[in-house]
């Protein structure tokens, strides 16, 4: 029984330290993880991988000094092709990765991650297609090259008893490294060329403000030395070092440590990036460095904080969370363009860590005075995207709370990669066999031009009730002339949903499906195509085995485009 143990406590530390391969002493809390799975109730190694399946994902990583990387941390051994790939992928898809090394099917991955992040079966195929492009292996030389690797032979372990010569020698050789540390940590200047400095009434001259008119906030902008160790050390950052000229956002004291916030100039072709560098007792660096949806102004989340930077053209800071039948705003007061904290207990592994702020958009200039919707994480690293709902007249509050829930807590987009998020409703009914009545909402990310949005049916109180589809917004921009298509499961059959905008006067199928069309003649309710596809029966069949089918959207003008349900 104890070989077994020890196996299984292998396996799951080996899980475990690809997972957390970066950062500060993956080693240590590769371990602390893997003997909490090791330790929990009785069961099998699956039941200790599910346990540290959650390990990993809902609980926060635990603070190492520097004093712990320079004596218990050991650089690790060289990545080989899988692990090098692993290490471009953030946490959750490594581990879905993993978890299909270890012999889970892809239905599989998807149900043991669920319970804390939402994820269906492309986003499991999407990031093991990432890792075969890298590598270019098949699945049994990754799975070698990763059964092969040990980390616990990364770490040369002290004999138990040692003489006192030794033990004098490594009290010395300690002694040394905390005082070239302590000479490190203390050195007041490191190096000439701090952040440059917006004007601060910049932002005041123009009627859309972005980030390019962002003023310096904070009680440390004018720590010299201070911004010049920031900066850098995001030149001197190994992964993603700045672009073009480094900018200073804000410098200030929060919950103890001295925080400064920078963002670069990469050019009007791309999104600036923004790094977040701290300096705490006995450990300074650049914590994470995030690229931008777009150049407009938006919050930040700052490191673990639970709090926000904001511009000062956005006022009236309110959030909530994006559950239950109405919004529960709480407002924020913002202090020197930094939020008080939101309470610790909202970020769960419910609706992906993401909150709802609602601000006024305010600028000095004459522009046009509008409400903004932002989605925000704890997570310093994931997107920030905002959100708006182009239809015209603005859609009911009910609809758009119903809608920010199927995002955010439903599946309806994945917001750790999205970019800034269009939501559309294309049709609102009653389903057939019973299902009730659905709203038809598009997902497009504007800022990803030639990207296929998504679309997926919803209940008013914004449950996702079919998996997402595809609209055609990779090639429209008007919401008027937007179609989709996806699969609906009755509990008698499928069915292919499409529904298109005002501009779209027929939709017809193609492909293995029956050819049916819809259009507009003389009605006035959204163009809707609703085609019967294969019954059930006793056995629901799998999405894999349904026909193949495209819808044609053919607008007023003449152009047509295609939609495909997948």
């Amino acid at each position: 029984m104890l070989t077994v143990n020890r196996a299984d406590y292998a396996r799951l530390l080996r899980l475990a330290y690809l997972v957390l391969d970066d950062g500060d002493a993956p080693l240590a809390r590769a371990r602390r993880a893997a003997a909490r799975a090791a330790r929990g109730r009785p069961g099998g190694y699956p039941a200790k991988r599910a346990r540290l399946v959650g390990v990993l994902l809902t609980e926060p990583p635990a603070g190492w000094s520097p004093l712990h990387r320079v004596l218990f941390e050991p650089a690790p051994p060289p990545r080989g092709p899988v692990r090098e790939a692993l290490s471009e992928l953030p946490p959750h898809e490594r581990l879905a990765c993993l978890l299909r090394l270890d012999g889970l099917t892809v239905p599989e991955v998807a149900a043991e991650l669920g319970p804390h992040r939402p994820t269906d079966f492309r986003d499991v195929e999407r990031a093991t297609a990432a890792v075969d492009a890298r590598t270019g292996l098949d699945e049994a030389a990754q799975r070698a090259e990763i059964e092969a690797f040990d980390p616990d032979l990364v770490r040369l372990r002290p004999p138990s008893v040692r003489p006192a010569w030794r033990a004098a020698v490594a009290a010395a050789v300690a002694v040394a490294l905390l005082a070239v540390a302590g000479s490190v940590l203390t050195r007041a200047e490191e190096g000439a060329g701090g952040p440059a400095a917006v004007d601060p009434g910049a932002w005041r001259k123009t009627p859309a403000p972005s980030i390019n008119e962002w003023p310096a906030q904070g009680g440390l902008r004018h720590d010299a030395a201070l911004l010049r160790r920031a900066a850098e050390a995001w030149r001197d950052h190994h992964r993603h070092p700045p672009v073009g000229r480094v900018f200073l956002l804000y410098a200030g004291t929060v919950d103890g440590a001295s925080l400064v916030v920078l963002r670069d100039t990469p050019g009007a072709r791309d999104a600036p990036s923004m790094a977040q560098y701290f300096e705490r007792r006995l450990s300074r660096g650049v914590e994470s460095v995030r690229r931008l949806g777009n150049g407009t102004g938006q919050l930040i989340m700052l490191g673990m904080t639970w709090r926000y930077l904001v511009p000062p053209w956005l006022q009236d800071v309110r959030a909530a969370v994006p559950e239950g039948r109405a919004p529960d705003w709480t407002p924020l007061p913002v202090r020197d363009g930094l939020t008080g904290p939101l309470p610790w207990t909202w970020f769960t592994p419910r609706c992906q860590n993401y909150v709802v702020f609602r601000m006024i958009f305010r600028p000095a200039a004459g522009g046009t005075v509008r409400a903004v919707t932002q989605l925000a994480s704890h997570d310093p690293w994931s997107a920030a995207p905002r959100v708006w709902f182009p239809d015209r007249p603005e859609p009911e509050e009910r609809f758009r709370w119903a809608a920010l829930h199927a995002v955010a807590c439903e599946g309806a987009a994945t917001l750790s990669e999205s970019g800034d998020l269009r939501l559309g409703r294309l049709w609102s009914g009653e389903l057939p066999d019973g299902g009730g009545r659905a709203t038809l909402l598009t997902v497009d990310a504007s800022s990803q031009w030639a990207a296929p949005g998504s679309a997926v049916l919803i209940s008013e109180g914004g449950k996702a009730l079919s998996e997402r589809g595809r609209t055609n917004s990779d090639t429209t921009s008007s919401a008027a002339s937007m179609a989709a298509a996806l699969w609906w499961r009755s509990p008698r059959r499928w069915h292919l949903v499409a529904a298109a905008g005002p501009n779209v006067r027929r939709l017809k199928t193609v492909g293995e499906l029956d050819s049916r069309e819809e259009d507009t003649a003389g009605k006035d309710e959204a163009l809707l195509l609703l085609v019967p596809g294969p019954r059930t029966g006793g056995r629901l069949p799998e999405r894999a085995h349904l026909p193949v089918v495209h819808v044609v959207a053919y607008e007023n003008d003449g152009d047509r485009t295609v939609v495909s349900p997948w």
